[in-house]
């Protein structure tokens, strides 16, 4: 039977988009040798990234896992999910100046911010995975919990599993166009 924990699901999430350094670790100058495909592979992530880390991820943790804490009795350190919230805002605004970028073929100046971005979304998952979620699993009870999972599913099925699934294969695909001749 199927786990139902709402830490893991967003953990696994994490572990998807995390499969995003690499690729952009290796197209670094790739716009030197072909401007057409490192423009193709960095549109394509940056969809990625709206789509999945953004709608489906960073909503559910908008529309459900922040507000639930923040308004839990015994939840103290607001500050986190402020915190947590800039990141996302952070992040959006990333994608956006990025794709201008790439748009006007400024591809050196598209891999640097795209570089910081990675990195600090690393760093964000990493205060998600070690100390967020703990908390959350630490304040609800475990049948409240479930709900919270239950809540996230309904999100993952109101936006399309199938398309969910499709994106998750995204970093893996780009990576296979790096390889081909």
């Amino acid at each position: 039977m199927e786990t139902i924990n709402a830490s893991q699901l967003l953990m696994a999430e994490h572990d998807v988009i995390k499969n995003a350094e690499s690729l952009i670790n290796r197209i670094k100058l790739l716009w030197e040798k072909d401007p057409e495909k490192y423009k193709t592979i960095v549109l394509r992530l940056l969809y990625f990234f709206k789509e999945y880390s953004d709608k489906y991820h960073h909503y559910k943790e908008e529309q459900v896992l922040f507000p639930e804490m923040i308004n839990h009795p015994d939840f103290k350190l607001i500050e986190i999910i402020e915190e947590l919230e800039d990141h996302h805002v952070m992040f959006r605004e990333y994608t956006q100046e990025i794709t201008v970028l790439v748009q006007q073929n400024r591809f050196d100046e598209a891999q640097k911010i795209l570089e910081k971005y990675v990195d600090n979304l690393l760093d964000h998952i990493a205060i998600e995975d070690d100390e967020l979620f703990s908390m959350a699993e630490h304040l609800f009870s475990p049948d409240d919990y479930e709900k919270i999972y239950f809540r996230f599913k309904d999100i993952d099925a109101a936006l399309g599993e199938a398309k969910k699934l499709e994106l998750e294969k995204t970093p893996t695909e780009l990576l296979g166009l790096l390889t081909e001749i």
